[in-house]
């Protein structure tokens, strides 16, 4: 009897032992707090590199494809979204002939100093009378417009440049200022151009014209929510039957057109080489 009670105590000693009795070991609160600040810093950097560059309702040209219809609205809005923006372009001045070029009221900007591609053009207010050198980093903002060869900004200022050109993740909605490479920019605000898109919205009305270059067969769609404001203009590739230009009259809501988009057509989006998919 009294070897069973030794043998309890003798257990029992070894468990208090085991769940913390004694001397325990010593923890270091400095390396535990180390550790936490490093996966805080780690959430930080995970959050920041998943900003949502397209909010939820703007269209994301990556994921347009020809296959899933967008709405003629969105699609307006997409691309004149860099329109009226203030943006701030990091450059080479275009020098044509010679080392140095004196600015006057206009820089057109490349993104070699060798490279004769102008990509968009500052437009000064006032005469700057400002020489700039051949290979030389300059910096200017001012208001995106759309000009003759590309985007122009309006009202341009100098400011001081980078040290080197560095992309940058932004999009048209989320754009705050920073410093953009003119090549990266340029991709940017010309990114649907040549794209095949399907539009989906409502059918405002078609207009015929001739030309010495031949007929043109345009189709304008609205929106629903607005029907009297075009926002994007279809050039059909040939006259729609009699069947299919009944339908879209009888039933305005819904059409879809495919088409490549070119040039705008004043404020509108413009579809080229246009077949209509749903009537």
């Amino acid at each position: 009897m009294f070897r069973i009670f030794a043998g309890v105590v003798s257990l029992s000693l070894m468990l208090v032992t085991g769940c913390g009795g004694g001397d325990q070991p010593q923890t270091d609160d400095t390396a535990g707090d180390a550790i936490s600040e490093e996966v805080a810093d780690e959430v930080i950097e995970e959050v920041v590199e998943e900003a949502v560059l397209y909010p939820e309702g703007k269209l994301d040209p990556s994921a347009v494809t020809p296959d899933v219809a967008v709405d003629a609205w969105a699609l307006n809005e997409a691309y004149f979204a860099w329109m009226g923006k203030e943006v701030t372009l990091v450059a080479y001045p275009y020098i044509w002939y010679g080392d140095d070029t004196v600015v006057e009221d206009e820089l057109r900007l490349v993104a070699d100093p060798e490279s004769t591609d102008e990509l968009a053009t500052a437009c000064f207010d006032e005469l700057q009378n400002r020489t700039l050198m051949r290979g030389e980093i300059i910096s200017v903002r001012g208001i995106v417009e759309e000009g003759w060869s590309g985007p122009e900004l309006t009202g341009a200022i100098f400011i001081d440049p980078p040290e080197s050109f560095e992309r940058v993740e932004t999009s048209p909605w989320v754009y705050d200022v920073e410093p953009i490479p003119v090549d990266q920019f340029s991709e940017m605000f010309n990114v649907w151009m040549g794209k095949e898109v399907t539009v989906e919205s409502y059918y405002h009305s078609t207009t015929t014209s001739t030309t010495d270059y031949g007929t043109t067969i345009r189709i304008d769609l609205a929106d629903p929510q607005d029907t009297y404001t075009k926002y994007a203009a279809c050039e059909m590739l040939e006259p729609l039957s009699a069947v299919s230009e009944s339908l879209i009259v009888a039933d305005r809501v819904g059409v879809q057109i495919r088409g490549t988009i070119a040039d705008p057509f004043f404020d509108k989006v413009r579809l080229e080489g246009c077949v209509l998919v749903n009537r």
